[in-house]
């Protein structure tokens, strides 16, 4: 009896003092997605348009636009794998050259528009009150008018450019990301290791940057798959 106790509390000591295991990796996070086989199509295709965008030139059988009536609306065929359209150009060669253009919108899009909704819904979230409150009523303002005549409406009072178009898209996702934030900020600021991180004098910067921004992250994430071929349809239109 007692040589059992002695060897309970013998384990119970040696589980006390055991090295805990260390925080997950970003890098062993990607490899337990990659496993996945969804997760590992999706990454292998968007590899493949990543790399033909930026190969364009470079696999493009022709330039993309040439001209020649005659050719106009070809079969697909060992010249023209595509086949070509009414005048006459490569379908597989504009592909190629719009690819650029549409992971340029895209990136572009999310990069910036997340960047500022980001800030904007940190400051209004943790800071409340009336901050909060000028935030969310700035963010109406844009939710209250349709998306796609906002930024019609903003690029032609900039002017016909590609990056005058781009200001116009970011101009109308922002809020999305604001909005985002914002709720989850609300949502964590009142967990007990907020809480527990303030009342130990923890500065309010790292409580925003490492707990509040790193916890977001997860739906920060899912959002730009979706703004991604959204900003590039409303480029297109």
């Amino acid at each position: 009896m007692a040589q059992t106790i002695g060897t309970n509390q013998a384990q119970q000591a040696g589980a006390d003092t055991a090295i805990p295991r260390p925080a997950q990796t970003w890098g062993e996070a990607l490899r337990r997605a990659l496993r996945q086989p969804t997760v590992a199509a999706g990454a292998l295709l968007i590899t493949v348009f990543v790399l033909a965008a930026l190969f364009a030139p470079v696999l493009s059988p022709r330039d993309p636009l040439q001209q020649n009536v005659l050719e106009g609306l070809r079969p697909p065929s060992p010249e023209y794998p595509l086949g070509t359209d009414k005048l006459g150009r490569d379908i597989l060669s504009r592909l190629l050259h719009g690819a650029r253009i549409s992971l340029l919108v895209g990136v572009t899009v999310v990069t910036f528009s997340s960047l500022i909704g980001t800030l904007v819904g940190l400051f209004a979230g943790w800071i409340g009150g009336w901050a909060d409150e000028i935030t969310m009523r700035l963010t109406d303002i844009f939710f209250a008018f349709p998306a796609l005549i906002l930024a019609m409406a903003v690029a032609a009072a900039l002017g016909p450019s590609l990056q005058n178009a781009l200001i116009a898209i970011v101009v109308v996702t922002w809020p999305v990301y604001a909005r985002l934030v914002r709720g989850q900020v609300l949502s964590l600021k009142t967990r007990d290791f907020i809480l527990a991180a303030r009342a130990t004098g923890v500065p309010e910067r790292r409580i925003v940057l490492r707990h509040l921004l790193r916890n977001s992250l997860a739906r920060r994430l899912v959002q730009p798959s979706f703004d991604r071929g959204g900003g590039t349809l409303v480029f297109i239109k």
